[in-house]
């Protein structure tokens, strides 16, 4: 076995078993403790990892905004819950993700401006603020995700982010064993040489076990689980599959255009963090959209 498959197999049943954990830990004790501590972990660890991308060719990108705009998203989350609280109820009515991604808008124009000028104006507050939204926004999400009730359930939303890990990251898993196994035509060679339709073909094999194996587990261990009907996991599995890869591309074009193979060195047989995130944060806005309609 070669050692970065070796290494890939290791770390990343480990970061799974980690992340599903908190998961199940916040299902079993009704808190949302388990899930926060991902989102700022994982949040704060993809800032400098982003910086570091972007620093490439925004040579100013600012770290320190981006670090406190996406930790104050992830918390934003929980606070919007508890505005019911009385002692919460003043922030009921603020437009909180706005009103964040605003002042780090603020902060980073004029750290800007007082620092650098009109150096790479663009480059160095446009790289700031897209980390902002792409850390930032689908952390966020990930977190409000957890948050959902329904009639019978308070704890609903855990379910269905626990459903939504496993089904884009086994959908990963899919399309890289896939890929590895029977992958011939290239996707997007400018972008990914290494991503083929047939990897990608297999991301659904991947993202349908997932859902309907967890939805499984769900069901036979919870009163109330996620889904009521057979055809619910599948549309969810179905849509959120290929947006995984989408992900993975994303991160992929950002590493070309900064010229590394991988985001970071912290995580043998992956790279990075973002290289473990990548395929959950485009999903993530709409994983909380179809929780809403299914």
């Amino acid at each position: 076995m070669r050692l970065e498959l070796r290494n890939r197999l290791i770390f990343g049943f480990t970061i799974a078993g980690l992340a599903i954990g908190a998961v199940a830990h916040d299902l079993a004790l009704g808190s949302h403790w388990g899930l926060l501590a991902v989102g700022l972990i994982g949040g704060v660890a993809g800032c400098g990892e982003f910086t570091k991308l972007a620093r490439a060719h925004a040579t100013h990108a600012r770290m320190a905004p981006l670090v406190v705009v996406v930790v104050a998203l992830v918390l934003a989350a929980h606070l919007h819950v508890l505005s019911a609280n009385e002692a919460f109820a003043w922030s009921a009515d603020l437009p909180l993700v706005p009103l964040i991604l605003g002042f780090g808008l603020l902060w980073t124009v004029l750290a800007q401006m007082f620092r650098y000028a009109t150096e790479n104006f663009f480059a160095n507050v446009g790289s700031t603020m897209l980390g902002m939204i792409y850390l930032g926004i689908s952390m966020h999400l990930l977190q409000r995700l957890a948050l959902i009730e329904s009639t019978d359930s308070a704890y609903r939303g855990t379910q269905l982010v626990l459903l939504f890990l496993a089904t884009v990251k086994m959908g990963d898993i899919g399309a890289y064993f896939g890929g590895r196994t029977f992958g011939k035509h290239k996707m997007s060679p400018r972008i990914s040489p290494g991503k083929t339709w047939e990897g990608f073909a297999f991301s659904f094999v991947g993202a349908i076990g997932g859902a309907y194996l967890f939805t499984w587990a769900l069901t036979a261990t919870c009163v109330h689980p996620p889904f009521d009907g057979w055809w619910q996991p599948l549309v969810w599995a179905l849509v959120l599959g290929p947006l995984g890869v989408a992900g993975d591309l994303a991160e992929s074009a950002m590493k070309r255009d900064a010229a590394v193979k991988d985001s970071g060195n912290v995580v043998p047989g992956f790279g990075g963090f973002l290289d473990i995130l990548d395929a959950l944060i485009l999903a993530a806005p709409v994983a909380y959209l179809l929780a809403l309609v299914l």
